[in-house]
């Protein structure tokens, strides 16, 4: 047990400070060597591995072109904000009835049409916001370090440079829905949602979009209560998007309190 300890120790040693990729023929302890040299995966790596993430979701589901009404819609919304946190943006909307938003490391958020279509404009900020603040916390960076540790692809992670190389579909799929169902903590969720808050006010847009759009997103997930056709698991994992609304309302008022007083 105290040679194992010991080996570990040695490996862990070589991965910090060589940042050698190590092969061991024991599946247990390179089990562990994967692991930990995902985990030494600097954030420059992270943020890189979801820039070719974010290439491959384009590609599986085409961006709409300038010149499309959803997507000159959300260039008239979004041109203004170029970077949050010194991390800079980019927008895309994809085309597809069904209802959500993400946000990747590297600064790329994507809508959904099926989700604009749904939404006003303060309301489309709201979610804008929101996914801003995932980027803004750290929550995208975490998110994708989390789904490289848990998926596949952490065999291919700690190689020198620490850059993800040529992947195959299956396992950029897998990582997607790693991304997926792990969703962020209700604590997260929260934080993202203040940030939004902040932004409808500092930007002059309406400081009740946000629970509005929730309150929408909240009917939506009881209507399709079992059947999950338009909203996906991104939205449908969130916490209870009603009991979040009520947060978001309560703010909007006291902030209404606050410039009326």
């Amino acid at each position: 047990m105290l040679l194992k300890i010991l080996l570990i120790a040695l490996i862990v040693y070589v991965i910090v400070v060589t940042r050698a990729r190590v092969r061991l023929p024991h599946p247990g302890l390179q089990a562990t060597v994967d692991v930990l040299q995902a985990a030494t995966l600097r954030d420059e790596h992270v943020v890189a591995t979801a820039r070719r993430f974010v290439e491959y979701a384009d590609a599986q589901q085409p961006a709409l072109p300038a010149g499309d009404p959803y997507a000159e819609r959300l260039e008239r919304l979004t041109s203004r904000y170029a970077a949050v946190n010194g991390v800079p943006l980019n927008f895309r909307v994809y085309r597809t009835p069904q209802v959500n938003a993400f946000a990747t490391a590297d600064g790329s958020i994507r809508i959904y049409s099926g989700l604009m279509d749904r939404m006003s404009d303060d309301e489309l900020m709201a979610i804008v916001g929101h996914e801003m603040g995932h980027i803004r916390n750290s929550d995208s960076l975490g998110a994708m370090r989390k789904a490289c540790l848990t998926s596949a692809i952490r065999n291919t992670l700690g190689a020198a440079g620490g850059v993800i190389g040529a992947l195959s579909s299956s396992q950029w799929g897998a990582l997607a829905e790693r991304l997926t169902s792990a969703g962020f903590s209700r604590k997260q969720e929260y934080a993202a949602d203040d940030f939004a808050f902040g932004f409808l006010l500092r930007n002059g847009y309406d400081p009740y979009a946000m629970a509005t759009a929730l309150d929408k997103l909240a009917r939506l997930a009881s209507a399709e209560q079992g059947a999950g056709k338009e909203l996906l698991q991104l939205f449908s994992t969130h916490p209870d998007s009603a009991e979040r609304a009520r947060r978001m309302r309560e703010k909007a008022d006291a902030a209404r309190s606050g410039t009326a007083g």
